[in-house]
């Protein structure tokens, strides 16, 4: 066995998985933060080193551990090809980066899931557990400084603005993120929210999601399992995500009724009073009032978007309604994403949608949203037999949640949750 720590809070994995493999890990995990020029997993055709570099990875892992190539995954790509055959057709024009982007990342998850398994979900709830300690570490440096403080000292690295990507002008020195205070103040957060390695605090929220529910259903016997819990709740509440909160809610329900009946009756006052707190944060109020008006002005926020050199980016569900226009229009296999076929390039507006399943409604049509939720509900249940825990659409609801929010869909460390049981034979 393979220690990654001395003391208890180890994590145990098989002989073959090795240095080499955690650091592909740590590759494609800096790759889900989308916090600088160096992890901007977007396109193929505007950053295809980018792209190189996990498909270089992943064919040193298919050498090491002479991976061979299912029946699943050679139908799945066999079937995409039949898609861009279809989209090819439809918009009379062949495009070169379509036909590369996405089998590339389903290679990537191929992969990742046949070298480390089910282990996949243990490491990557580890790697979760240590980028939350960092994140609370700059945190609160941040809050201790006060103010602008972080923020202005980082602004003194050169170049540092061109290479961050993280919103409200925020910057990224790789495993933190600092946004300005006003990106705080704009929602009533204070103290400052924590970015943690991603782009915003509500993308690292549902990262940690995701290595809580590891956490609470894949390592029920593991020793290190409660100081983990602890940390990654700890870094969640510190991101103030209205979506991590809710996703911690629907996990919570889930363990809720996972524990013993003993358990049921001590935790139900508690449950109860968590939620209503959660919902009773000044910032949860404002967050959830503010994107009700924001879906009702849909045409306002169109029209401030004609003839902008920058996008607008609306919020979560202004967005989904914005995006499902394209579904509307392209139903069966949608615009694939192709520049100038979405309806708001076409009238000269820039705004980017940041729904993920609007997005993928829109992108892909009828067809693609069966593939993802066939294919995802399978996971889930998978998940669910395998680790024995009550719920099978647990993983289901926890990635129709993020979708809902982030368009995070084909990173892919992300579609290796929602993807395994079709790569897990």
């Amino acid at each position: 066995m393979v220690y990654v720590l001395k003391n208890e809070d180890y994590v145990k994995i098989p002989n073959n998985i090795g240095f080499f493999e955690y650091f592909v890990m740590l590759v494609l995990i800096l790759y889900v933060g989308l916090a600088n020029q160096l992890v901007l997993f977007h396109s193929f055709k505007e950053k295809p080193i980018v792209f190189f570099v996990p498909i270089l990875l992943s064919g040193i892992l298919i050498l090491k551990h002479r991976i061979q190539f299912s029946r699943n995954f050679i139908l799945l790509i066999f079937f995409y090809l039949f898609y861009f055959a279809a989209i090819t057709i439809k918009y009379k024009a062949i495009y070169p980066s379509l036909l590369v982007q996405y089998p590339s990342v389903f290679l990537i998850a191929y992969v990742l899931i046949k070298t480390l398994k089910y282990d996949l979900f243990k490491i990557y709830e580890y790697f979760l557990y240590v980028f939350a300690i960092i994140g609370l570490i700059f945190w609160t440096l941040q809050v201790a400084l006060g103010g602008d403080t972080l923020y202005g000292l980082l602004a003194n690295i050169p170049n540092i603005e061109k290479f961050s990507h993280v919103t409200g002008g925020g910057y990224n020195i790789i495993f933190y993120s600092v946004q300005p205070a006003f990106a705080s103040v704009l929602y009533s957060h204070l103290p400052p929210r924590n970015c943690g390695f991603a782009w915003e605090p509500g993308s690292f929220a549902v990262y940690l999601c995701l290595a809580l529910f590891v956490n609470l259903f894949m390592l029920k016997d593991e020793k290190y399992r409660v100081r983990h819990l602890v940390v990654l709740l700890l870094a969640l509440f510190t991101t103030q995500s209205t979506t991590g909160f809710f996703i911690i809610i629907i996990i919570g329900v889930y363990y809720y009724f996972n524990s013993s009946l003993k358990s049921i009756f001590l935790t139900l006052p508690l449950m109860i009073l968590g939620i209503g707190l959660i919902f009773s944060l000044p910032f949860m109020t404002e967050k959830i009032m503010s994107l009700t008006v924001n879906a009702e002005s849909i045409d306002a926020i169109v029209e401030a978007g004609y003839g902008r050199e920058t996008s607008i980016t609306p919020q979560r569900f202004t967005s989904f309604m914005i995006a499902i226009r394209d579904f509307l229009y392209n139903p069966v296999f949608g615009t694939a994403g192709i520049s100038g076929e979405s309806w708001t390039e076409k009238i000269g507006v820039n705004i980017s949608a940041i729904s993920g399943i609007g997005n993928l409604l829109g992108h892909f049509g009828i067809v693609g949203f069966l593939f993802f939720m066939i294919v995802t509900i399978r996971s889930s249940i998978q998940l669910s037999r395998h680790f024995r825990y009550k719920g099978v659409l647990l993983l289901f609801l926890i990635i129709l949640s993020i979708s809902i929010s982030y368009y995070i869909l084909f990173i892919p460390l992300i579609v290796c949750f929602w993807i395994f049981a079709l790569f897990h034979e």
